[in-house]
C-alpha cells in the first residue's frame, strides 16, 4: 500500500504540476494572445491612417497642380475686378492708352461711389471723369482701347465738341481743329465690408 501512496501522490504532484504549467502559460497566453489582438488593431488603424494621408498628399498634389495650371487664370481675375478700386493703377491704364492713340488727357478724376446697382454687395464702382482731346480717330481708338482692357470698365456718358485748340502729338505741339470728349467711366470692383 504504501507503494500505491507514492504513485497516487506522484500521479497527484504531476497533476498538479501539470495544471500550475496549463494556468500560468494559459495565462501568459491569453495576456500575449490579448496584446497580440491590440497591437493587430493598432497596426490596422495606422495603416488606414497612411492610406487617408496618401489620399490628402494626392489631393493637396492635384489642387497645387490645379493652382499652377490656372494661375495665369486667376491674375487675368484679380486684374479684371481687383479687391480695391486701385485709382494709381487706372491713372496709368487711361494714360498708356492715351500715349498709344495720340489722344491728350485735359483733366481726370476719380472718385469711390457707392453702387446702386442689382448684386451691389459683390462689387462697388470707382468713377473716373476724364477730359480728352484730339482727332475723331483717335478718341474712336481710345474708347475701343479702353474697352479691350482687362479691367472691367464701362463708359457711362460720353459727350463730344468740336474745337479749336493746341495739343501735343508726338512731342510736337499741334494747333487745328479738335473734338474734346468729356466721359464718365465707371471701373469696377470686389467690394469687401
Amino acid at each position: 500500500m504504501k507503494e500505491a501512496t507514492k504513485q497516487s501522490v506522484s500521479i497527484l504532484v504531476i497533476t498538479l504540476i501539470f495544471a500550475a504549467v496549463i494556468f500560468v502559460l494559459n495565462r501568459f497566453t491569453l495576456l500575449a494572445f490579448s496584446e497580440y489582438q491590440q497591437n493587430k488593431i493598432t497596426i490596422q488603424e495606422k495603416k488606414e491612417a497612411l492610406v487617408e494621408i496618401a489620399n490628402f498628399k494626392k489631393l493637396a498634389e492635384e489642387l497645387d497642380n490645379k493652382y499652377n495650371t490656372l494661375g495665369g487664370d486667376f491674375y487675368k481675375i484679380t486684374t479684371a475686378v481687383p479687391m480695391s478700386p486701385n485709382f494709381s493703377e487706372l491713372l496709368a491704364i487711361l494714360d498708356s492708352i492715351a500715349r498709344l492713340t495720340n489722344v491728350t488727357v485735359k483733366d481726370m478724376s476719380f472718385r469711390d461711389v457707392a453702387n446702386k446697382k442689382e448684386n451691389s454687395d459683390l462689387y462697388s464702382v470707382a468713377e473716373i471723369n476724364i477730359n480728352l482731346m484730339g482727332s475723331y480717330e483717335d478718341l474712336t481708338k481710345f474708347f475701343a482701347e479702353t474697352e479691350k482692357e482687362l479691367r472691367l470698365m464701362d463708359v457711362i456718358n460720353l459727350s463730344l465738341k468740336k474745337t479749336k485748340g493746341l495739343t501735343v502729338v508726338k512731342n510736337k505741339q499741334v494747333v487745328g481743329d479738335f473734338i474734346e470728349a468729356n466721359a464718365l467711366i465707371e471701373a469696377y470692383y470686389q467690394y469687401h465690408n
